[in-house]
């Protein structure tokens, strides 16, 4: 059954063996950038709640992983213990369970803001990976993380005369990001151990249940007067989420992750310009200032290296060789 073989992140080869990995990297970048600005019309142009929301977008979700694990890693899947289910489940909680509270954040704030307080996701994942020990610190990757966290408090301080400077959301936000970071620290190891396929589908089937259960108790998922345009873009938000993974997993597999980290640096940026285009939010200098010092502190974060050998091209820069032996001169 070599068509069925599997690769070591647990995805069928034959899946994904005609995509080529940029088009693929390609493919994760304006999922997730669309998806954001889809949400918030299903916001602005329907009744549906954030609960609902989140329990269609998993659901969709959910069954589609359940659709392809089952023909290709059906015996995984089938494999697990209890003990696993419930860890499963609790990395789920904290990793999918969380778009509720994404959804709610993004309900009430921006595109703009909701991208800008998301992009502090890998200097927040760098500092929780050195917090639970996972990690070391460096002065590179804690200058990364403090740049980072200033550039988001410029652009969220300098707001545009018409609007708030800080949203109700943004504290929602905030959460959901720290939720995600804890997310993939505490799920190190997992892809390996019980393959991509099995493990988002345990973890979006536990966190489905529960939204699903919230759903019934303090909303109505769908709403029977929702219109065929929202009910395709909920459909369209289910689909992706589920799509984003397999992607960024093919491209892993044959790009580096310093370039799948470059492009994924495109997703708020791309994010952002939706916004101004299709939503019209405000867009200024200092909002597009403190992205620029997200971006580039998320990137020092992810490549410290590169902090430490500008500092070091600099140190042996004839310019500063050059002062160094005027004050020698001097002295």
């Amino acid at each position: 059954m070599a068509s069925l073989e599997k690769t070591t992140e647990g995805i069928p080869r034959h899946m994904t063996s005609m995509v080529p990995p940029l088009a693929c990297l390609f493919g994760v970048v304006v999922l997730l950038s669309s998806v954001t600005p889809v949400i918030k019309y299903v916001f602005q142009y329907s009744h549906v709640q954030p609960i609902g929301l989140a329990s269609f977008r998993v659901m969709i979700g959910f069954l589609l992983l359940l659709a392809m694990t089952w023909l290709w890693d059906r015996r995984g899947l089938l494999s697990l213990a209890a003990r696993d289910l419930l860890w499963l489940g609790f990395i789920g909680i904290l990793g999918v369970f969380s778009y509720s509270i994404a959804a709610w954040g993004l309900m009430h704030t921006t595109v703009v803001h909701y991208a800008l307080i998301y992009g502090l996701l890998p200097s927040v994942t760098a500092a929780l990976s050195v917090l639970f020990g996972h990690d070391r610190i460096c002065l590179p990757k804690a200058v990364g993380i403090l740049f980072s966290l200033v550039g988001c408090i410029v652009a969220l301080s300098v707001a545009h005369p018409d609007e708030a400077s800080i949203h109700f959301g943004d504290w929602f936000v905030l959460l959901f990001t720290v939720m995600m970071s804890a997310h993939i620290v505490f799920s190190s190891g997992i892809v390996k151990r019980f393959g991509v396929m099995v493990s988002n589908t345990v973890m979006f089937g536990s966190s489905s249940l529960l939204l699903s259960l919230a759903s019934i108790c303090w909303s109505d998922s769908v709403q029977n007067d929702t219109s065929p345009l929202i009910m395709l873009s909920m459909f369209y938000i289910g689909c992706a989420t589920a799509a984003v993974f397999l992607l960024r997993c093919r491209s892993l597999q044959f790009l580096s992750p310093a370039t799948v980290g470059t492009y994924h640096n495109l997703i708020p940026v791309c994010t952002v310009m939706l916004a101004y285009v299709c939503l019209d939010e405000s867009l200024g200098v200092g909002t597009m200032l403190g992205g620029l010092m997200v971006l580039i502190g998320a990137e020092v974060v992810r490549r410290p290296q590169l902090l430490s050998l500008t500092a070091l091209y600099w140190a042996k820069s004839p310019v500063l060789s050059d002062l160094q032996r005027r004050k020698e001169s001097i002295t």
